[in-house]
């Protein structure tokens, strides 16, 4: 039998909810910007592909960024270990724990608006139909993630969120 040490730590957690990430409906969200992007081209410019393929780079990398200033400001002991996933629903960085749902919902809320926001301020400079393509991909991106939120919503005690490969699960202590 195995002896735990006097100062190790037990963290009881209880599954409230699990949302799993079915792979047909995933594949089929993760091919709908293909139909825009050719008719974007087809009916507008060529060059909109540019902008669809730089806004699914370049939205991801600012996902990133205003995720790792927020953590910044919450302080270290909130940060934890985070790594860079390509995979919907969750693309950009994840927390590699369980991490309060709460913090999570604050970021996404933070990225939907500070998204908004940046892609507002690029409207006088770009023509209105690759903004409302950024615009489109911005809101492609979060979708599945309130989605989950949505899903997520039925607990009334403060939680905490791991999110693995397959699935997304909501725990309270």
């Amino acid at each position: 039998m195995h002896r735990l040490d006097k100062d190790s730590t037990i963290y009881n957690f209880t599954l409230i909810r699990k949302v799993r990430h079915r792979p047909l409906p995933l594949l089929l969200y993760g091919i709908l910007p293909i139909p825009s992007a050719v008719f974007l081209a087809t009916s507008v410019s060529p060059w909109s592909l540019l902008w669809i393929a730089g806004g699914l780079l370049l939205l991801p990398l600012m996902y990133d960024i205003v995720t790792n200033l927020y953590l910044k400001l919450l302080g270290t002991d909130q940060r934890g270990t985070w790594s860079y996933a390509w995979r919907l629903p969750w693309v950009g960085l994840l927390p590699n724990q369980h991490f309060p749902l709460r913090v999570i919902m604050r970021i996404h809320h933070q990225l939907l608006w500070i998204g908004l926001a940046v892609i507002c301020c690029l409207y006088p400079w770009i023509s209105i139909d690759r903004w409302l393509a950024l615009i489109a991909l911005h809101v492609w991106f979060l979708t599945p993630r309130y989605l989950i939120f949505f899903l997520l919503r039925r607990s009334k005690k403060p939680g905490v969120l791991k999110i693995n490969a397959s699935d997304t699960s909501l725990y309270v202590q």
